[in-house]
């Protein structure tokens, strides 16, 4: 490879509904979508399974949703305050309840025969630390290779932000380096502004939510996706395009 930038593209939410999975497999089709996250429990995911393996090269991770468990629900509506959240993940019993959810749907994913190419986490709830360790656990159980990972949080649409401070970033960062799981050097939600001229040198994952359908937020990323414009101008300033299961080569460590 000469590209000195490349870009993961991942699809969240394929399986949430047909919508979602004819928009991701469009914008995979138009060789523009490189990875994608799968809601294994979500009200579609059979179907996208079935197309996932008509599709074996295209990659899937594990999109693990916790929401019900943590009061959340869309658009963006939390049961609990923060304070209230945090408090709970000091329980045991409510920690238990997070790692037999985790272990339930990596599980139920394993279990379709299908590689995980990474894992993450749906509305991104594994930039609260508690959550993050037991993710680190799962990871060491089932031997997931690659994670999302934003060193400065994440904006969350319709909620409070994850924060994540820089102490705690490099306390995530060193986990993951200890067991040797790849991540990009850079998260983008297509959400807040970006410009694909100024990526950096590096490996980014570019967050993308296409939909042929349903919520006008995910048609927008569709039509950005679908755009010839969009992947002339990656092939203009030499991008490369991956997916996670790349970050294992050497050429990315």
């Amino acid at each position: 490879m000469t590209s000195s930038r490349f870009l993961i593209i991942n699809a969240d939410d394929l399986g949430i509904s047909s919508e979602v999975n004819q928009g991701v497999f469009t914008a995979y089709e138009h060789g523009v979508v490189t990875d994608s996250s799968l809601l294994i429990k979500g009200a579609c995911s059979q179907e996208a399974i079935t197309m996932l393996r008509k599709n074996p090269q295209f990659p899937a991770g594990i999109h693990i949703d916790l929401d019900p468990l943590l009061g959340w629900e869309s658009p963006g509506k939390e049961k609990f305050t923060r304070q209230e959240l945090h408090q709970q993940m000091s329980e045991s019993t409510f920690v238990m309840k997070i790692q037999q959810e985790i272990h339930e749907q990596i599980e139920a994913f394993v279990d379709t025969g299908l590689i995980p190419s990474h894992i993450d986490t749906h509305h991104h709830v594994h930039g609260f630390s508690r959550i993050f360790e037991i993710l680190m656990e799962a990871i060491d159980r089932y031997g997931i290779k690659a994670i999302r990972f934003s060193k400065t949080g994440y904006a969350l649409m319709g909620r409070s932000d994850i924060l994540v401070t820089a102490e705690t970033s490099q306390w995530m960062e060193d986990a993951l380096r200890q067991r040797h799981i790849t991540y990009p050097h850079l998260f983008i939600d297509p959400l807040f502004p970006f410009s694909l001229s100024e990526l950096p040198t590096g490996v980014t994952e570019l967050m993308v939510h296409p939909s042929s359908g349903g919520d006008v937020w995910r048609q927008k990323d569709f039509a950005m996706l679908t755009d010839p414009c969009f992947i002339q101008t990656v092939r203009e300033e030499g991008i490369g395009l991956i997916s996670f299961s790349a970050l294992e080569s050497s050429l990315f460590r």
